[in-house]
């Protein structure tokens, strides 16, 4: 074979190795996109792993927090909204506007600006046992994702304890609210006495991420 043949087979290996390399490239720079919420797609295990971390952590803080902690928010409640006080509507709850106190500030700052929604709902003993954990909605925005993480985190509820919005009574205590909607004389608080003793219930707060 002459030399130009041999040269014509150098180019054309070199090319193909060439070609080779860059498909190579683009598969690597394609398995290296971490997909988010934003983008339409699933969010991968790292995500999750990390939305995880963060909604526990949340729990975590508020509950140990000085000023309004977890046990506060969930007796945040207002008599006349017959929500959680300053909240949009008891089917949504805050819906998509901030939460109060701490907890609001750490959700707003680690999942909304950073395009990641939420819920937040609180599971509770109902009176009769046989009918199944309730529900009350603090904040609902919308229907999540087959991939979204949820955290939790458990506040007991004491008879003597009162509720917190500002225009609940400090002389009333929790045993004495009626958890009937439609009796409005008595008070409504939807969560009710369902613990013997001085324990009035054990509440479930969840944190939905995706």
């Amino acid at each position: 074979m002459d030399r130009f043949g041999t040269r014509g087979q150098m180019f054309t290996l070199e090319g193909l190795a060439s070609a080779l390399v860059l498909l190579g490239a683009l598969f690597l720079a394609i398995g290296s996109i971490v997909v988010t919420p934003t983008t339409g797609g699933d969010v991968d295990q790292s995500t999750q792993t990390d939305l995880q971390q963060q909604a526990d952590d949340i729990l975590l803080m508020t509950a140990q927090s000085e000023s309004q902690d977890l046990s506060s928010l969930v007796r945040y409640w207002s008599q006349s909204q017959r929500t959680f006080a300053g909240a949009t509507n008891p089917r949504i709850g805050y819906g998509s506007e901030r939460l109060p106190g701490t907890f609001g500030e750490l959700l707003n700052e680690t999942f909304t600006q950073r395009s990641y929604f939420f819920n937040v709902e609180l599971a509770y003993r109902p009176a009769n046992l046989s009918t199944g954990t309730q529900t009350v909605q603090m904040a609902y925005r919308g229907e999540p994702s087959d991939d979204a993480v949820t955290a939790s985190y458990t506040v007991t509820l004491y008879d003597n304890q009162t509720l917190t919005s500002d225009n609940a009574s400090q002389n009333v205590e929790l045993w004495q609210y009626d958890t009937n909607a439609t009796n409005s004389d008595d008070g409504y608080y939807p969560v009710p006495n369902a613990v013997e003793g001085p324990i009035y219930n054990v509440v479930e707060v969840r944190l939905l991420v995706w």
